[in-house]
């Protein structure tokens, strides 16, 4: 539970979202980040321990992981076959992008969602997902039915690539995804950090808005 319920938490949360208008949108976001958080706040004494933070190192890979999500995602878009390979997922058309100030304005609505959503995606998602997907996952691939005997950053081959090429099931740009979760897999193994990995995590997804937010790129959003 402490691994899962976070994760589904915010994953659910998530699917509420479709009951709901698109105007609703702030603060169902508001809902299922501070919904996710609380839940892993919970089981927070639960946690294995988390390591170093490597800051250094976290910041580099985040920036370049960051880089590469959005040129190689344009880069495999741009081929005419794309389209036929978005089977488990699909970038919105450009009339279905939230355009965050063509809806809010530019006052303090504005501002309270851009907080909220790259805040959220900043330092809720790496936590909820790190755990989930680094300190669950990739043991559970080891060991089903023990897998808290499995020591943290466990390599195997079988568990590194079934777990990269699950993250294709939580990200509609899933080419990206898979390479993220290559270059985030192969960086835990190293230096057995949950910590890192979270700082890691939270400095692509930070860079990653504010490059959207800047370039109006919204396909990323």
């Amino acid at each position: 539970m402490p691994f899962v319920a976070p994760f589904l938490t915010f994953l659910a949360l998530m699917a509420l979202e479709g009951l709901f208008d698109i105007s609703h949108k702030p603060w169902l976001y508001a809902l299922r980040t501070f919904g996710a958080l609380a839940v892993a706040y919970l089981f927070r004494k639960y946690w294995p321990p988390l390591g170093k933070p490597h800051l250094p190192l976290s910041i580099v890979v985040g920036l370049v992981v960051a880089y590469g999500w959005v040129a190689v995602h344009h880069w495999f878009a741009s081929f005419d076959w794309y389209s036929a390979t978005q089977i488990l997922g699909k970038d919105p058309a450009p009339e279905e992008f939230y355009i965050p100030h063509e809806r809010l304005g530019t006052g303090w609505k504005y501002w309270s969602f851009l907080i909220v959503r790259i805040g959220g995606a900043s330092t809720v998602v790496p936590l909820i997902e790190e755990l989930f997907w680094r300190a669950f996952v990739l043991r559970l691939l080891i060991d089903w039915y023990r897998f808290e005997d499995v020591p943290l950053a466990k390599f195997t081959w079988f568990s590194f690539i079934v777990c990269s090429l699950a993250s294709a099931l939580e990200h509609p740009q899933w080419e990206v995804g898979i390479l993220c979760w290559v270059v985030y897999n192969l960086l835990f193994y190293w230096k057995k950090s949950l910590l890192c990995l979270m700082i890691t995590h939270g400095i692509t997804n930070l860079a990653l808005y504010i490059y959207v937010v800047i370039y109006e790129d919204w396909v990323f959003w």
